[in-house]
């Protein structure tokens, strides 16, 4: 019989499969804000980098509490918890997409490398904190994605 928590890590790989493709439309939200700040706007890419992280956030948040993770009802400590580690990835985001544009890095590669280092930060930090009491039924989620399909053949 497997334990708990041999379990959770078991949930991991597809987690990470579903939490990344959230993470894909986030990142589309950001993206499309970032873009329409900073290059059409042309508002500074840090301030454009912060306002667009935000937005993604909020998407984030939505989707994985409901999709990736199955948490239920409402908790105040994982709304702590979320905008903790977000804020952390965001500070950190901030920060290096000024490092980058300062050392003249062309804008998208600057925005895809921040991108990416957020995107394990903040897996890590919502699979094994955010959201660690929680049992993740995105097994459950893409099975019966995955079923739904099956029946329509």
């Amino acid at each position: 019989m497997r334990t708990a928590s041999q379990r959770k890590s078991a949930q991991a790989p597809r987690q990470f499969a579903v939490f990344a493709a959230v993470g894909l439309l986030n990142t589309c939200v950001d993206a499309g804000v970032f873009l329409v700040l900073a290059a059409l706007c042309h508002v500074a890419a840090s301030v454009a980098q912060v306002i667009s992280y935000s937005c993604g956030m909020v998407n984030s948040f939505a989707w994985n509490r409901g999709v990736t993770f199955r948490a239920g009802a409402l908790r105040i400590g994982e709304i702590v918890r979320f905008l903790a580690v977000n804020g952390a990835s965001l500070i950190l985001s901030f920060a290096a997409m000024r490092v980058f544009t300062r050392a003249d890095w062309p804008l998208f590669a600057a925005k895809a490398i921040v991108t990416l280092g957020t995107l394990a930060l903040n897996f890590a930090g919502s699979k094994w904190w955010v959201w660690r009491d929680v049992g993740g039924q995105a097994n459950v989620a893409l099975r019966s994605v995955e079923g739904s399909g099956a029946r329509r053949r």
